[in-house]
């Protein structure tokens, strides 16, 4: 059962939401924290919702209040810098023939507004102001342009970077120098993304690992020292042990009606598109009409989003879902399933899909651990298993490499397999067909 914002004190459930340490002072505390009331962990998690998006939403405001003020420093800053730049050589005679400087009239005025800034938001903020406005620290959100235009990025590698890096500088401060971020700073950071962000592990590790390769372009420029975010460990995340769903779980799911009409015909249709061909939610939900391909033997999918060669793949539809691929080959949005907004920090299709899909199973009873939206895929592999189709052709359905084997692994992409035959073969016996083949939604959306 997902614990995730959830603390038990006296037998009672509370859900709790850090404060991004930056905003802290701002928000007066350092986390937002509620009873819920309960000692049930799943009562717990039906409450914690509402809770949870309100505290995020408040997050939010005092982040952007905090953002437009950094803004608004860093635009004086800059002003500051260019107007010190042009004084420098500027002289003035007075009429007693006293020579004086622009310049030093400028840093008068720059040494008061610092000191305006620490009487209000502290030292910190005035020194960085300071040293942003004397050219003393080297602003990132000069740098990082630079960076992503002059190094060679994929499309979507390059997108990734720049929102890892906004988010840094979301975190830290608009105006924050190259020479603030320092191990200690990093290694704050680190511990954000791993406790407070709700990040997977393997996301917080792109995060550092784009953060790493932009210093060590800096470095490599003369601009940034050592690079602080080498060596910030973030562990190793243990595999979920997921259990293929019983049939009792998956008639729950299969006969249940998510509660909101926008996700219930979709999360019907996923639900059935996973379980029929083991694909992952991503590549489901990334799915364009024009990926449906229809041929002598049947409609096939070309399923394009894996980001390994073994991801992208050709697969038959089964039978069964032949019904749900027509009725949205209908629609004239050019993805399969229409009105899905990408989200997160990737700008996955699947994001929020994925969060209704959690609740829905909470919904339809199924409330076990590890049994989220890819159980539904372990439970194709397992079953086609047990129906002793070979491994080789099951690692060609699901898109897994076939490595490892010298005959089917290296000499044989898979061009002989009949997939059809294989996909037909699916079966999780009578009742869960015969819930699979009926529609479970009427008034879909």
């Amino acid at each position: 059962m997902d614990r995730k914002y959830l603390v038990k004190q006296y037998n009672t459930y509370s859900v709790v939401v850090e404060v991004p340490k930056p905003l802290q002072a701002k928000a007066g505390r350092k986390r937002f924290k509620k009873s819920l009331g309960t000692d049930s962990l799943a009562e717990a998690n039906k409450r914690k919702h509402f809770y949870v998006a309100d505290f995020h939403r408040r997050i939010a405001e005092l982040a952007k209040g905090a953002s437009d003020e950094d803004a608004k420093l860093s635009r004086l800053a800059a002003e500051f810098r260019q107007a010190l730049e042009s004084s420098k050589n500027v002289w003035h005679e007075d009429e007693e023939d006293h020579e004086w400087n622009e310049y030093e009239e400028e840093l008068d005025r720059l040494k008061a507004k610092a000191r305006e800034i620490l009487d209000k938001d502290g030292s910190e903020a005035a020194a960085r102001f300071y040293n942003a406005a004397t050219g003393q620290a080297t602003l990132l959100k000069d740098q990082y342009p630079l960076w992503l235009a002059e190094v060679q990025h994929a499309g979507q590698t390059k997108a990734q970077h720049e929102s890892t890096i906004k988010r840094f500088m979301g975190w830290a401060s608009d105006s924050v120098s190259i020479e603030e971020v320092t191990r200690k700073k990093a290694g704050e950071y680190v511990t954000d993304l791993m406790n407070t962000s709700g990040f997977a592990r393997a996301t917080a590790r792109r995060h550092v690992s784009s953060l790493s390769s932009l210093w060590r372009w800096l470095k490599g420029r003369g601009v940034a020292g050592d690079n602080p975010w080498l060596g910030q460990q973030l562990g190793k995340k243990q595999e979920p042990d997921r259990k293929r769903l019983s049939e009792d779980a998956l008639l729950k799911l299969l006969k249940g009606r998510y509660s909101t009409p926008k996700f219930a015909q979709v999360l019907s249709d996923l639900l059935r598109l996973a379980l029929l061909h083991g694909a992952r939610l991503e590549e489901l939900c990334a799915l364009k009409r024009s990926d449906v391909h229809k041929r002598e033997d049947g409609y096939w999918l070309v399923i394009t989003s894996g980001k390994t060669r073994a991801a992208k793949r050709e697969i038959p539809v089964h039978p069964l879902a032949v019904g749900i691929i027509e009725r949205r080959q209908k629609d004239k949005d050019e993805n399969l399933f229409a009105g899905l907004e990408p989200g997160g920090p990737d700008d996955k299709r699947s994001w929020y899909i994925s969060k209704a899909y959690g609740r829905f199973r909470d919904q339809a009873g199924v409330t076990g651990d590890k049994q989220d939206f890819h159980a539904l895929r372990h439970t194709f592999i397992t079953r086609m298993e047990g129906l002793e189709v070979p491994e080789s052709t099951v690692k060609l359905l699901v898109g897994h490499s076939r490595k490892g084997s010298m005959t089917y692994g290296h000499y044989s992409k898979g061009d002989l397999v009949n997939l059809r035959k294989a996909i037909e073969k699916v079966d999780y016996g009578t009742e869960v067909m015969k819930a699979m083949a009926s529609a479970t939604v009427p008034d879909a959306d």
